[in-house]
């Protein structure tokens, strides 16, 4: 369930933590195995993740109807006690939420509208021992699924389902609106802002904006500087809008790596969100923005953002039809184009604003320990043209 150039390890069972090495006998003992094998797996993913260690459990060995395998895909928790932007008790136990309890009421939700399986919406299987400390998943990269790296160019294909997988999950929000309000007022709507957007956030926003703006040696150069200061106003107040903008429950992290892709004759067939860490109830523009400029590049929109925003629309409709509702009702198309064309920016400020995990180099600096607006910013000299491209788009459209 990671990239395939992340550096693997093989450890022993006993290696592992003493709580996740109990939860491993008790899966084992609960599919009755005879008798089996372990082969364990550890992940460096180059400071792709420094809020999980990830394991590859693999268990062969024998039932009563003969042989079985059981892989298990571990993302085990690193205590960030210090570390301001975000609680990562909060972020564990959100993705608490979406596997063991969110992931049931949207099966059950789809088996009762019987949406045919092609359609539904993708969601990985959890263990039960999933809990605030460890997310237990099953393995979907032993049934040939991957992850993209963080500069592989996508395809037309890619964007198209990925798209739709986005708004199928916004549109089953609206859907438990409808059918479960009581859920919906007490379990949705509570999700707020995974972020804290304080004085070190500040900073660190400043101290990114000063390097994209050192990529420009004309007028831009100060303006991008200067954005700083719009987007350290606006963006927490994109995040705490709920009361003004028709919402759902956004993913928050939705980009290239965070959705499992499998593939046929070398393109891509299916896609798989996962990491729900950091989701919250907010406009559903989000998640789309995010996306488009987290994962694409200006060349790339320039072909495509019209139709894709368009297919999110669509699919939208499409899928509530399914639940017999009917997509003007609860989220109109003049307002989504209202809230897209006055919620643009936000896809340049969260992109901006996430760079400084996606693009930088590890440092394998503890996080928690230091103030982020102390941390040196120096992505890797490849990124440049991403930011170029998404500067150029938003002067162009006359946001800078």
């Amino acid at each position: 369930m990671l990239a395939t150039t992340n550096t693997t390890l093989k450890v022993s069972l006993e290696s592992l933590p003493k709580e996740l090495q109990g939860f491993t006998k008790r899966i084992i003992e609960r599919t009755n195995y005879k008798k089996y094998d372990i082969e364990v797996k550890y992940f460096d993913t180059r400071g792709n993740n420094f809020l999980a260690e990830p394991y590859e459990i693999d268990i062969t060995g024998e039932v009563a109807e003969g042989e079985k395998k059981t892989n298990i895909f571990v993302k085990w928790q690193i205590p960030q006690q210090n570390f301001k932007l975000l609680s990562i008790e909060n972020v564990y136990s959100n993705e608490v939420f979406i596997y063991k309890d969110l992931s049931h009421i949207f099966t059950t939700l789809q088996d009762e509208a019987i949406v045919p399986q092609k359609d539904r919406y993708k969601i990985a299987k959890s263990y039960e021992e999933t809990n605030n400390t460890a997310i237990i998943l099953e393995n979907l990269s032993k049934k040939g699924f991957r992850t993209y790296e963080k500069a592989e160019v996508i395809s037309i294909k890619y964007a198209h389902l990925a798209i739709k997988e986005m708004a199928k999950f916004h549109a089953l929000t609206f859907v438990i609106e409808d059918k479960l309000p009581e859920y919906y007022n007490n379990k949705i709507k509570v999700i707020k802002s995974p972020f804290t957007f304080e004085d070190d956030w500040a900073g660190l926003m400043r101290n990114i904006c000063a390097h994209v703006a050192s990529l420009y040696d004309n007028d831009v150069k100060e303006r991008v500087k200067n954005f700083s200061s719009t987007l350290i106003e606006k963006l927490p107040k994109y995040y705490n809008s709920q009361n003004s903008v028709k919402c759902t429950l956004n993913h928050g992290d939705y980009k290239k790596n965070n959705l499992l892709v499998r593939m046929h004759d070398g393109e891509v067939v299916e896609i798989v969100p996962v990491d729900y860490q950091l989701i919250h109830y907010g406009s559903p523009i989000m998640d789309f923005l995010f996306f488009i400029f987290t994962s694409t590049d200006r060349e790339f929109r320039k072909k495509h953002l019209t139709e894709l925003k368009e297919l999110y629309f669509e699919t939208l409709s499409s899928f509530l039809k399914y639940f017999s509702m009917d997509v003007e009702a609860v989220y109109p198309r003049k307002e989504f184009e209202k809230v897209y064309t006055e919620w643009l920016d936000f896809g340049l400020m969260m992109t901006l604003h996430t760079s400084f995990f996606m693009f930088a180099p590890d440092t394998k600096m503890e996080l928690g320990a230091v103030n982020l607006s102390d941390v040196p910013f120096c992505p890797d000299k490849k990124y440049d043209y991403l930011y170029r491209g998404l500067i150029d788009d938003f002067i162009e459209w006359g946001y800078l």
